[in-house]
């Protein structure tokens, strides 16, 4: 008796079996398909972000904050006498006064960066208990203030 199926149609069969599962997995990550197939899904994703975006400028702006006083105490040290770079040291009182000047623009910057993180998070969440949903062709007003 002969074998109905060859191992070459079973391997093909796979092989568009795992493709389609691959699109329809791949559909479901764009915004247009998951805010109508999985919304709940969706709109979790997007908080997280929002949420873990928030926390990691948070902190870099807490080590921008620590190293610049660590910079300020060094420089206090230098100045009253109690640290003494090794000669040939890069570090210097002029070095030590650039680093703190640099240190007050990242922080500057940093600061943006929080409040950048809050509104996307806040952003997201005005989404989400908004119920929105994204067109499938093209962008649906999102209840956003306009000019």
């Amino acid at each position: 008796m002969k074998w109905p199926l060859s191992r070459e149609t079973v391997v093909r069969v796979l092989l568009i079996v795992a493709l389609g599962g691959t699109l329809y997995k791949g559909f479901l990550k764009t915004p247009e398909a998951a805010s109508h197939l999985t919304p709940k899904a969706f709109f979790d994703g997007l908080v997280n972000d929002g949420e873990n975006t928030a926390i990691m400028k948070e902190r870099h702006r807490d080590v921008l904050e620590a190293t610049d006083k660590a910079v300020r105490v060094r420089l206090d040290e230098l100045r009253s006498g109690v640290y003494k770079p090794a000669p040939g040291s890069l570090v210097s009182e002029a070095s030590l006064t650039r680093a703190i000047r640099k240190d007050e623009a990242t922080r500057a910057r940093a600061e943006d960066d929080v409040l950048r993180a809050d509104e996307k998070l806040e952003r997201a969440r005005r989404l989400e208990a908004a119920g929105w949903r994204m067109g499938l062709f093209g962008c649906t007003p999102a209840g956003e203030g306009r000019p």
